[in-house]
């Protein structure tokens, strides 16, 4: 395999298709597949992707210089799912980039089913490219730049702005960054929130490290304690999911922020991880939970303490400063809840402060309040009186009769249906429903004495006649009982 004569030589946070850019007009080349062909040995589709392949060709056409790893880890974006995924999944995805098939790689980080991609663009800082072009002598693209959710420069702090390829075009025309037009990918609309999340990614990016310490640390579970949002060693979704409502409202209204506005379900993906989490998604909930940069950088991992036993295990506990378990101390006490576990901070004075925290449980234990004990007898014998009361309502209620049945007299109880489901409490009550069911017979008995009554009928009337007026179709009703109903009437036809 030939090797390069020459090559760029790299910038800082420079990525690998600003590199390809600037090779390509270095040689001179006519075309992208030209410049492929020299580089990749192959037409490369994903020169312009945050994840390239055929980087194994290119790595031995630069020679021991440039291992694919340093490659990968230098020049792509790959370093910023490093702190999410298992060594087996970043391993794959090291050789699928260094082979030259990509397919499935983007699926396997999740970033397809983020469907963060259908809002990528090649987006620069305007005031990068003005001191590029001074300190350097030439603009490039910024690696960190093409970060899902990053809209303003870590470094300067502007909102960046997407380049729109002439004509049409796109990558492969090989632009550098303000060669062409560009808009802004945000306005006015959450530049705090996009400032602090674009920092966060950054330096992600060049300590993956120290963020998977972080994620594997649980950095996010130790600061929803911390805000009250555990309970017993679990997550209370729906005040967590309340308090999220009102930052979501101030985030930056770029394109890749809306995929997460519809529904809070994504946090609790990221909470309890089954996947890879996108880095997007877990820097933007730190920022939903108050959390900075600086933050981020003084935690220390702790031990899984939320999968430690309650108390009654033998744990080691870390030190932690004075003042900082006074504070720990003074908010626990102030708290207005009345359980003790359920105290803000509980879990972390048991690590840290375990005999000050039994000495104040001892002091202040939960007295359950006395209730009142239910006299079921009574309470069934209650709704007896108004089962009954309810069959007279139905009974005498005026116009064409309703059956007594279920239903019709759980309606119209307090309890409704409730004591059904407690027949040990209600004996006399079930019992009572049970009698008071009409059967169909009977029903229709009631429907041809109200029919004769109401339309004047007599014996003479064609039994046919009596059913239509009475509104039945399938008689359960003899026709001699009929006859005597319609004699009993009295009436004329």
């Amino acid at each position: 395999m030939e090797s390069l004569l020459f090559f760029p030589q790299p910038f800082p946070d420079e990525s690998l298709y600003s590199l390809a850019v600037r090779y390509h007009r270095l040689a001179a080349n006519r075309s992208y597949r030209l410049k492929s062909q020299e580089l990749f040995g192959t037409y490369s589709r994903t020169c312009g992707s945050i994840l390239p392949c055929c980087l194994g060709a290119l790595s031995q056409r630069l020679g021991a210089g440039y291992p694919v790893v340093d490659l990968i880890e230098r020049f792509t974006l790959l370093p910023l799912y490093r702190p999410f995924v298992d060594d087996t999944k970043y391993r794959a995805s090291i050789i699928t980039m260094a082979g030259s098939d990509g397919t499935g790689l983007k699926m396997s980080l999740g970033i397809t089913a983020s469907r963060f991609l259908k809002h990528a663009s090649f987006r620069y800082c305007d005031r990068c490219v003005r001191e590029d072009v001074l300190k350097f002598g030439s603009a490039y693209w910024h690696r960190t730049h093409q970060a899902a959710g990053t809209c303003i420069c870590p470094h300067h702090g502007e909102v960046l702005h997407a380049l729109i390829f002439p004509n049409g075009a796109d990558w492969r025309c090989m632009l550098l960054p303000a060669e062409a037009g560009g808009t802004p990918v945000i306005h006015s609309l959450g530049r705090t929130a996009a400032r602090s999340i674009a920092e966060m990614q950054f330096w992600g990016l060049g300590h993956p490290r120290e963020v998977h310490a972080l994620f594997a640390g649980n950095f996010l579970r130790y600061r929803l304690d911390e805000m009250g949002f555990i309970k017993s060693g679990r997550i209370r979704q729906q005040l967590l999911a309340a308090f999220l409502a009102s930052p979501l409202l101030c985030i930056p209204d770029a394109t890749e922020f809306q995929e997460m506005t519809s529904s809070t379900d994504w946090v609790f993906r990221v909470l309890r991880p089954r996947g890879v989490v996108q880095p997007l998604k877990f820097y933007f909930l730190c920022w939903l939970l108050g959390l900075d940069l600086e933050q981020l950088k003084l935690f220390r991992p702790k031990a899984d303490y939320l999968s430690e036993d309650l108390p009654g295990g033998n744990h080691a506990v870390n030190a932690a400063s004075e003042g900082d378990i006074e504070e720990r101390r003074s908010a626990f006490c102030n708290s207005a809840n009345l359980k003790c576990h359920e105290k803000p901070g509980y879990l972390w004075l048991y690590r840290h402060d375990r005999e000050w925290l039994k000495q104040y449980v001892s002091a202040h234990p939960f007295i359950r309040p006395q209730t009142t004990l239910i006299d079921w007898e009574v309470r069934d014998a209650d709704l007896a009186r108004e089962l009954m009361v309810a069959n007279d309502r139905i009974m005498s209620a005026e116009g064409k009769p309703h059956k007594v049945t279920r239903g019709a007299l759980c309606g119209l109880v307090a309890n409704g249906h409730d004591f059904l489901r407690q027949p040990n409490h209600f004996p006399m009550s079930i019992a009572l429903v049970d009698d008071l069911l009409e059967s169909t017979h009977d029903y229709q008995v009631r429907k041809i004495k109200w029919a004769a009554k109401t339309y004047l009928l007599s014996e003479r009337c064609a039994i046919s006649v009596v059913y239509r007026f009475a509104g039945i179709r399938v008689s359960q009703v003899s026709d001699s009982e009929v006859i005597n109903l319609l004699r009993g009437g009295e009436h004329l036809c």
